[in-house]
């Protein structure tokens, strides 16, 4: 199912066969967005090679295809967990709230909150827990996307108001500037993986593009592409039948080494590793 969900109580790690936190290796490598809320203990992770702490009344946004562990653990550690895939993460968070969520996931993924959050995070993790085991509503994928959404936004929200974030202050005709070239990446990034072409499509030079992005979002432009490559490259290993090849050259590389390469580079796995991941 590309529109996955997952929910889980008390595991932080390895959801996909709901091994416990002692289970975890170094380092493991998610297929799909997780998102860990605290209600009691703490945990050390390691996530993209930098150390947090996990405790009560936190949260912890991990992306697919991040490399992280748990180093340590309280006895009274418990965690929810909520697991997206990033096909429903795509159709879910677009425009300037992708903005702010990739933050979360790249830069400040750890977050403390407060126990009236807390406890409203926790009530539609257990609401979407029930739910999801509902058949017989016809409306049950939109509900789940709403409910979802709101912890997305809820997320961005306390990044935001976090003291010293300075996103709030930034100038909104630039967000709106990096909200369009964020569409334009997500709809034509197998044309091209250059910021002069998404410049020219947005009559912009590249160099006032690039200080735009990094502006306001606190990435280069070249990041954002290199993102939306690699669920491309995930996307076309996960559900075609290209050849590795094939896919290389679809999404503009000059040579399958290349690809390869960029491939191992952000996942630690070669393009043949991802695919087999995906076909266990």
């Amino acid at each position: 199912m590309e529109e996955h969900i997952g929910i889980y109580d008390n595991y932080s790690g390895d959801i996909e066969y709901n091994q416990p936190v002692s289970s975890i290796d170094k380092f493991f490598f998610s297929k799909t967005i997780i998102i860990m809320l605290c209600t009691e203990g703490m945990a050390r992770f390691n996530v993209r090679f930098n150390d947090y702490i996990l405790s009560k009344n936190s949260f912890i946004v991990i992306g697919a295809g991040t490399p992280f562990y748990y180093t340590d653990k309280s006895e009274d550690f418990k965690v929810h967990i909520i697991a997206i895939s990033d096909t429903l993460f795509d159709k879910l968070v677009q425009g300037v709230i992708r903005i702010y969520f990739q933050r979360l996931l790249h830069e400040q993924p750890l977050h403390e909150i407060d126990s009236i959050k807390m406890k409203m995070c926790c009530d539609i993790h257990g609401y979407l827990k029930n739910f999801i085991k509902k058949e017989d509503n016809f409306f049950k994928m939109q509900i789940i996307r709403n409910y979802l959404n709101i912890l997305f936004y809820e997320a961005c929200n306390i990044m935001l108001h976090e003291p010293g974030n300075n996103m709030r202050n930034k100038d909104r005709h630039k967000e709106e500037m990096a909200s369009r070239f964020i569409r334009l990446v997500e709809q034509n990034v197998r044309s091209s993986r250059k910021v002069e072409y998404y410049a020219s499509l947005m009559n912009i030079t590249p160099k006032y593009l690039s200080v735009v992005i990094k502006e306001t979002t606190g990435r280069n432009a070249s990041a954002w592409i290199d993102d939306y490559t690699l669920a491309a490259a995930r996307h076309l290993l996960r559900t075609s039948g290209m050849t590795i090849q094939q896919i290389s050259y679809e999404l503009g590389f000059a040579t399958p080494s290349h690809f390869s390469k960029f491939i191992k580079d952000n996942t630690g796995l070669t393009p043949k590793g991802i695919r087999s991941r995906f076909e266990e």
